[in-house]
Formats: C-alpha cells, structure tokens, sequence
C-alpha cells in the first residue's frame, strides 16, 4: 500500500480498508474483514485483489517492492496479463515464452495452452534470447514463476480481445 499511496495520494489506511471491503463484498462473507486474524484464503484473495488493482490502474511499484514479490504467482500473473515487465516494471512488454513456439507457427492460430509466459520489455526479452532461458531464469531467480497459459493468456496471445 506504501506504493499505493505515493503514486495516489490516498492513504495506506484508506486504501487498505477499501480492499478489506472489496474482498468482503466480492466472496459474500458476512463478517468485516480484519488482516489480525483472518484465514490465509481471505488474505490470499486482498493480496489478489491489490495486485489486479495496482495493475489495472499502472501504479509504479519501487524496486524494492517488485524484487520482493518476484516469487508470488499472482503478482507475475497480474503484471503478465496487463504487460507489464516482471523485471523492471516498464508498461507494453512482450508475452515471453518459456517454450520455444518453432518458426513457421502461426502465434494467432495456435493455441498455447500447454506453454508458460511472462511479461519482458522489449530489452529483457532479447536478453532471454541471447542468454537463453535457463541463463535468464539464474540471473532474475524466476525458476518455477513462469506462468501457465489460461484462457485470457491464450486470447492475448492470439491477438483477441478479452472482455
């Protein structure tokens, strides 16, 4: 929320309760939400929802904050689904692939669901190239963060559009 509130204005405490209150509404629960003694799932869903939040709104995480969340699933999902570098945080990145999809595949008539992605700049993901994939994963300590292809993964990389 520290990243939240210097990009927004708005303060931690706000921002915090508003996710609290969002979460509650979205699963149905009926009890006010307290991140004192919630359960994991309960706090595993605010965690998700920040995230889709900070993304869909592009607030700028410090590197501090991206490097400590390198290892969390929802976090690289949500920065892969809105284009956003894992590794340094630039907007409009690629859809990196972990497999090698072969020349000569058509990427928009293929389907990808047996591959893993990740969103890279335009300048990492030519380093992934160069170094190659196993190089890439020691240097940025990625191993096992690549993303499974779902449905909205699928349609981005075909070029569809998603609703």
């Amino acid at each position: 929320c520290n990243d939240i509130e210097a990009h927004t204005g708005q303060p931690r405490d706000y921002m915090r309760q508003m996710f609290q209150d969002y979460v509650k509404f979205l699963y149905g629960y009926e009890e006010r939400i307290s991140l004192s003694n919630c359960s994991r799932t309960i706090a595993k869903q605010i965690i998700e929802a920040m995230f889709e939040w900070i993304f869909t709104n592009a607030i700028p995480l410090n590197y501090k904050t991206s490097k400590l969340m390198k290892e969390e699933k929802n976090y690289l999902y949500w920065a892969t689904v809105t284009r956003h570098c894992i590794i340094c945080g630039k907007p409009h990145a690629d859809l990196a692939h972990y497999e090698a999809v072969g020349r000569g595949m058509n990427r928009n008539k293929m389907n990808h669901y047996d591959k893993h992605v990740l969103a890279l700049c335009r300048e990492h993901h030519n380093e992934q190239h160069a170094i190659g994939v196993k190089s890439f994963d020691d240097k940025y300590h990625l191993h096992d963060s690549w993303i499974k292809v779902d449905e909205r993964l699928n349609k981005m990389l075909k070029g569809e559009k998603n609703e």
